[in-house]
């Protein structure tokens, strides 16, 4: 292969006017045997041009992630898949994953890049380096260890050597490799253990070579890399063959050797964000995450989960009792010189603090530091909640970015300031006597005449940390009000701004404090009201905002406290928008999201110029282009847009009722609909056509019948795989505007073409599902209508079964169809199935096993209707026109057993359901956690018991196909009886709407036909009855009885008769004569 060519596609790459040709050029050549050790050549060139390189690199690591794996990779997220195995569940792939690659990388090709790519790798430096080391990950996945056996060879080789920047590129790759390995379960780590016997020793050799000898920045990467790796093994899993307790101690005093270790005087000349940066914190930094994930995951008894082996209980003792003492007091070295204005790093001072609240849950690390608590929360704890001199100037000058820092999801994680919240927080509320010494402490902050504002902001940072402790005691149950009163009413009028909104900002967490003075409770409100709608600093109104909600969201404020919002409600909603506008967060949004839930009748009056504002803000979002150093703003405005969708989402569902106001506000809606649907803008297509759900939900305007065509544009564009969610509008066309449906005919096509589209396209067997239940709706709804489709229905669902079934669900769902155009018309039923079947041989086969599959199956249908459309097509057959006869024989025997499990599970579950509407309850628990003596731990529920109790929780029919198992047998013959109803079973019918379709009194009238059967046909199916089912059968006889004198009696109470229900007669035993019944087969005589 010509390498002067291929380097001369690959710069044109970099050319807007040469791309696409040189692209097509590079796809011709790409399959060709030798191209890979052709771009690995061009890459190692240095006389070749740069920008050949990287597009060579960068080419490389796209074609082996394409096509070095044999079989297309399973499409689950990988990031569910990375947490279940963490928590040791299985997930299925989905249906049609794993299949053979039409085109794979050759074999001479593979085995020249596997034989020289770490050579590569430590030939090259960024930005050539990382992309062969992302090559080099994909292939692990692939190939190690069978394929690739001689990886871990080349890595020893080059950690072997005394060439450290060898170290550093070898140690890169490794990583990748530990990471494969990093989140699967222990069964599934073999190969890693056995690898790590062989090479932790020598990187620990190397660790403290460089250590002791070699203080250089090089040195410090290569250190960081080894201490990443350790983590990265150990994080979730210890092996005590490779690591036993020894073994783990030396790791362990290593990484207490790095956070004592005084750093280079030379990091001194850097700035502190530079500093910061610099790999020995950075070594630091990752010694803290390995000490804390051992304690929290393997250093204590209290975290380990149930049944645990003895040497992980040893270990944890040991750690706790014998290590844990050493690690606080390097932790109270690190805040010591924190103390004294040394610098520390911020993530360096975030782990120390987030080890501490660790050491706060258990009594054995408690007793250690609990002498010294006062001080940390007198030295570290609250300077760290005062306001610094860099939040005050971003407070003033940039106050969006501000409000966007204070609310960053991510904070908790990276934040001295959040991790001096958290312990905090934990510490007062598990610890006894932190909280009075805390109290105290600000008290005496609070009374110093010479406090600055400062200092002030962090007194009511810490009341807002401790707010919710605070309430819940009765110390200082009486105190509180005036408490707030004195110290935080004032503060929201100060003049200082930032006191304004961390005054705000405390009162969040003493939201459903109960005032003894109303007065107190409505200046509270006032005083929030204000600061959300007068005042000039954003970041006051945001506090203010999210402070109201949380008083709003507290029952107690009740009446009163909504006719102190209500006269200023148009104007707080005002006041919302434009903050929403300002700051594009979401967490805005939910605040206006609840304001419309709780004054949907107030606001009707601005509920259309709220809209257009939304609509305007949410068209702004989506048309603004974003550059790619804004693409974290760009996700953000994204996640704003989505909230502006839910909240005008609740606008609609607030408005229904009024006809008049939705009209208006859905012509503006109808803006945002056209631009996603359109446009094609998949990030928003969920939320959308939950939109659309909601405003065809009661009736269906014409201008939604217009949405109905952008819906079919956009599903055969790129919407086929939202069918789930595009099923709840169409079934709302179906459903709420039947005539305008059937009005023109394309509108029925339509629906069967998308259905068709999802069954045959293999979209996935939950679609299918969907689009399954969609077809039995529209039957069941259009009934003669549906005539002329019934061949295409039919064929449809035949050629389906032609292909694997995964699930039940998709089976069950797709005899549906079948069963209820018997039960709508036997007659009809018969003949489309001769026609299709004369018309299609390849559907001979699955329509003669129709019957047999449905008998099959039966005891598989689960919830109300699914169970009931079976029953009557069970009744069907029982009153089937004798003509028929022959097509069913075979399976006359099994009719009447499955109604009596398909009955049984009927009145199961509605008596359940009665049980449920007399037995419901709420239970709120608001409490924050209890205290815990100094000599306990606290009681700590281990993510894997906690698994083990939802997988008890979940009823057996919602885990089908899921791959996950109950293993409980010891619970009673209900267990595997859901009472429930199934997740399609939302979808309404006129099995629903029809209250006069019984299916109990149908089964009746069936078997009182029968009696006068000649034919031999009730015999037949009368002859293999045991004597157990005959009193079945009757007893099901009976609670049809009842049910129809329950029901007229309902009818009798509600029309203002006698409830016949509270007769001295009720409860006694049933002797019916059910119309000559009483004497009839199925009684049991004695």
């Amino acid at each position: 292969m010509d390498l002067a060519s291929v380097a001369e596609a690959l710069k044109a790459t970099l050319s807007p006017q040469l791309r696409k040709q040189a692209e097509d050029k590079l796809t011709q050549i790409c399959k060709t045997t030798g191209f890979v050790p052709c771009l690995v050549q061009i890459i190692l060139n240095e006389q070749c041009d740069m920008g050949a390189r990287q597009a060579g690199a960068i080419y490389l690591k796209n074609h082996v992630n394409t096509y070095w794996s044999d079989y297309n990779e399973p499409t689950a997220d990988p990031d569910i898949m990375t947490l279940a195995n963490a928590v040791n569940v299985n997930i299925s792939p989905a249906a049609g994953d794993n299949t053979p690659k039409l085109f794979v990388i050759s074999d001479p090709d593979k085995d020249y890049l596997r034989n020289v790519l770490i050579d590569a790798i430590i030939r090259t430096k960024d930005p050539l380096r990382c992309q062969l080391i992302t090559a080099a990950g994909t292939m692990i996945k692939s190939d190690f260890p069978s394929k690739w056996p001689r990886f871990i060879n080349q890595i020893h080789t080059c950690l072997s050597t005394d060439n450290i920047g060898t170290w550093e590129s070898a140690l890169l790759v490794f990583y990748t490799l530990v990471q494969h390995y990093e989140y699967k379960k222990v069964e599934d780590r073999n190969p890693i253990d056995e690898v790590m016997n062989v090479l932790l020793p020598l990187l620990h050799q190397r660790f403290m070579q460089l250590f002791a000898h070699n203080d250089s920045d090089q040195s410090a990467l290569i250190q960081k890399q080894i201490l990443k790796i350790f983590h990265a093994y150990t994080q979730l899993h210890l092996n005590f063959r490779v690591l036993p307790t020894q073994t783990m101690t030396t790791w362990l005093d290593t990484c207490c050797a790095m956070i004592e270790r005084r750093l280079p005087e030379r990091l001194d000349a850097l700035d502190e964000e530079d500093r910061a940066e610099h790999p020995w914190w950075k070594c630091k930094k990752w010694a803290f995450h390995i000490l804390i994930r051992t304690f929290e995951r393997h250093g204590s008894p209290a975290n380990l989960p149930k049944g645990q082996s003895p040497d992980k209980i040893e270990f944890a003792n040991f750690y706790l009792k014998g290590y844990s003492g050493k690690v606080i007091g390097l932790v109270f070295g690190v805040l010591e010189a924190y103390r004294q204005k040394i610098f520390v790093s911020p993530r360096v001072l975030q782990l120390s603090l987030n080890y501490l609240r660790e050491s706060v849950r258990h009594a054995f690390s408690w007793k250690i530091m609990q002498d010294h608590v006062v001080v940390l929360i007198q030295d570290i704890i609250y300077p760290l909640l005062c306001i610094s001199d860099d939040d005050i100037e971003l407070f003033n000058d940039e106050p969006v970015e501000f409000v966007r820092a204070r609310l960053d999801i991510l904070d908790e994680y990276i934040s001295p300031v959040s991790a001096a919240e958290l312990f905090l927080s934990d510490a007062v509320a598990k610890r006894k006597d932190v909280l009075m010494k805390t109290v105290s402490f600000l008290g005496t902050i609070i009374h110093n005449d010479t406090i600055t504002v400062k200092q002030k902001d962090g007194v009511l940072h810490m009341l807002g940390v401790i707010g919710n402790v605070l309430i819940k005691k009765k110390a200082f149950a009486n105190q509180l009000e005036n408490m707030i009163v004195q110290y935080l009413f004032p503060e929201l009028q100060s003049q200082t701004a930032f006191l304004r909104a961390r005054a705000c900002y405390a009162l969040r967490n003493f939201s459903k404090l109960e005032y003894s003075n109303p007065d107190n409770s409505a200046r509270c409100l006032t005083y929030l009201i204000h600061c959300l709608c007068n005042d000039v600093s954003l970041p006051v109104k945001v506090e203010a905002a999210m402070a109201l909600n949380l008083f709003m969201s507290d029952s107690d404020t009740g009446e009163k406290g909504k006719a102190i919002i209500i006269p200023h409600l148009q104007i707080i909603v005002m006041r919302i928008i434009e903050i929403i506008r300002q700051t594009e967060i979401d967490d805005i949004m939910i605040v206006l999201q609840k304001i419309v839930g709780l004054f949907d009748q107030e606001l009707q009056p601005i509920a259309v110029q709220m809209t257009s504002q939304l609509v305007d803000f949410f068209k702004h979002v989506v048309c603004s282009e974003n550059t790619p150093s804004e693409e974290s703003k760009a996700e953000e405005r994204t996640v704003a847009a989505m909230g502006v969708l839910n909240t005008l989402d609740t606008i609609v569902s607030c408005m229904g009722e009024k006809p008049e106001i939705l009209s208006q506000i859905e012509q503006i809606i109808y803006e945002a609909i056209l631009i996603v649907l359109r446009d094609g803008i998949l990030d928003f297509y969920e939320e959308i056509l939950t939109l659309v759900d909601t405003l065809t939900i009661n009736t269906v305007s014409p201008l939604m019948w217009q949405v109905f065509y952008l819906i079919k544009e956009a599903f055969f564009r790129d919407a086929a795989d939202y069918f789930a969610e595009i099923m709840n509008c169409l079934h709302n066309y179906v459903v709420n505007d039947t005539p305008s449906f059937l009005s023109q005919p394309n509108r029925i096509e339509t629906v069967f073409e998308m259905c068709k589209h999802v069954i045959v396209n293999d979209l996935g067997e939950d679609s299918e599902a969907h689009a399954a239940k969609l077809i039995e709706v529209i039957i069941l709804q259009c009934q003669d209508n549906m005539s002329a489709a019934l061949p295409a229905i039919v064929q449809l669902i035949a050629q389906r079964f032609q292909r694997e079934i995964v699930t039940t669900e998709l089976r069950l769902m797709l005899l549906q169809v079948f069963i209820v155009i018997l039960w709508l018309n036997p007659d009809r039923f018969f003949q489309t199935l001769n026609t299709v079947a004369a018309n299609d041989p390849s559907t001979q086969t699955v329509i003669g096993n129709f019957f047999n599959q449905w008998m099959t199956d039966s005891e598989s249908f689960a919830g109300v209707h699914d169970r009931r459309v079976c029953a009557l097509g069970l009744c069907t057959l029982l009153r089937i026109d004798a003509k028929y006869y022959s097509a069913i024989s075979n399976i006359v025997p099994k009719i009447l057993p499955n109604c009596i499990h398909i009955y049984q599970g009927l009145i199961k579950t509605y008596q359940h359901n009665e049980d449920d509407s007399d037995d419901d309850s709420d239970d709120d628990d608001d409490s924050v956690p209890s205290e815990i003596d100094d000599g306990d731990d606290e009681n700590i529920e281990h993510e894997d018991d906690l698994l083990a109790k939802l997988k008890g929780k979940v009823p057996d029919h919602e885990m089908s196909g899921d791959g996950l198992d109950n293993d409980n047998g010891d619970e009673d013959d209900d267990s595997d009886f859901d009472m429930d109803e199934t997740d399609l079973e939302s979808y309404s019918t006129v099995l629903e709407a029809n209250e006069d379709i019984d299916e109990f009194q149908i089964f009746c009238q069936c078997l009182q036909q029968l009696q006068s059967d000649t034919t031999g046909y009730n015999q037949a199916l009368l002859q293999n009855l045991s004597a157990e089912q005959r009193t079945q059968i009757q007893n099901i006889i009976h609670y049809a009885e009842k049910r129809k004198q329950e029901k007229e009696s309902n009818k009798i109470r509600d029309a203002g008769g006698y409830n016949f229900s509270q007769s001295s007669g009720a409860g006694q035993p049933l002797n019916l004569n059910f119309g000559g019944l009483e004497n009839s087969p199925f009684q049991n005589t004695k």
